[in-house]
């Protein structure tokens, strides 16, 4: 009867070991798997062509943006289940000096702007 309790004991503390392994290896796999997919969103959401210049709240789930498509510029209108064509803006009622073409193009990753966060260089 002793010797029950005892490997009873030592076989839960063989299953606590073993599901502390196994949470830690599904931890370290969706670290791994969310890099992959953070990786991938960022080389399919950089275009040379179009660019989101603004984009602004005008109420839940609603938001107005300018997009440059090519040397066009339209204002387009978001919402939870569609989007909307508003209209094409001319270049010249733009104030285009604060977005320069580096800038648009310029992709950031992460680990750079949290080490910018954290005030590491």
């Amino acid at each position: 009867m002793i010797t029950y309790y005892i490997y009873s004991g030592q076989s839960e503390w063989w299953q606590v070991i073993v599901l502390i392994v196994l949470f830690i290896l599904v931890l370290v796999g969706a670290y791994f798997v969310t890099r992959l997919f953070g990786r991938f969103q960022i080389k399919k959401g950089s275009s040379q062509n179009i660019h989101q210049l603004e984009s602004i709240s005008v109420g839940p789930q609603k938001f107005i943006q300018l997009v440059k498509i090519g040397d066009e510029y339209i204002l387009i209108g978001i919402t939870k289940d569609k989007i909307t064509f508003l209209k094409e803006i001319d270049k010249n009622n733009i104030d285009l000096s604060k977005y320069k073409k580096e800038k648009i193009a310029q992709v950031t990753p992460f680990s750079k702007q949290l080490e910018k966060f954290l005030g590491k260089k």
